[in-house]
């Protein structure tokens, strides 16, 4: 599936690419935030039905797919030369920068046989890499979707090469720069 963006710049806000297994009850939520705090209007839980659409590769996609249809101003999938697609598993989800919006949390509500768990995990970072880049500094935890993976910026002199300014910031992008253990440290 091939979506066309609006015109706009469009800043990445989180990601769909948790290698979770859900079950027939499970319900995967998606929470939208700006500044001011939480979106309710934008925010959704999304139940599985059937046990095809709890897989780790359908959920994902799923997901992408009703965001895209159904929340204004934001979008999912990979970004591709040829545009937005909706794949399979490691969705990013972006939002129109003059939207406001800037932060999406997925958690999992994930029911088992003696009780509730809630499984939320964009508590755990500031930022999703590179948005907000020019003003990193030590402590601040990004969460990379081209790995999945969460990484805190190292205390300074390290912090000074967190921050996302010119051609030099690819050689420290957590996770995937040829020097990022310089400047991050992965914590999950």
């Amino acid at each position: 599936m091939h979506t066309s963006l609006v015109c706009g710049k469009w800043t990445p806000i989180g990601c769909l690419n948790q290698d979770v297994q859900l079950s027939i009850g499970d319900s995967v939520v998606v929470t939208f935030y700006d500044m001011q705090g939480e979106l309710v209007d934008l925010s959704f839980s999304y139940e599985v039905t059937v046990s095809e659409q709890g897989g780790p590769n359908a959920w994902p996609r799923l997901i992408a797919e009703y965001i895209n249809v159904h929340v204004p101003l934001v979008s999912a999938g990979r970004m591709t030369d040829t545009g937005l697609v909706v794949a399979y598993r490691y969705n990013q989800i972006f939002a129109l920068e003059s939207s406001g919006i800037c932060k999406a949390d997925v958690g999992f509500n994930c029911l088992t046989k003696r009780n509730v768990s809630v499984i939320k995990n964009s508590a755990e970072y500031d930022s999703v890499y590179p948005a907000g880049g020019d003003n990193y500094n030590a402590g601040i935890k990004v969460l990379q979707p081209k790995t999945g993976h969460i990484y805190q910026c190292k205390a300074w002199p390290f912090s000074e090469y967190c921050r996302v300014n010119g051609e030099q910031s690819a050689m420290f992008e957590p996770g995937v720069g040829k020097s990022w253990a310089m400047a991050w440290q992965q914590v999950k």
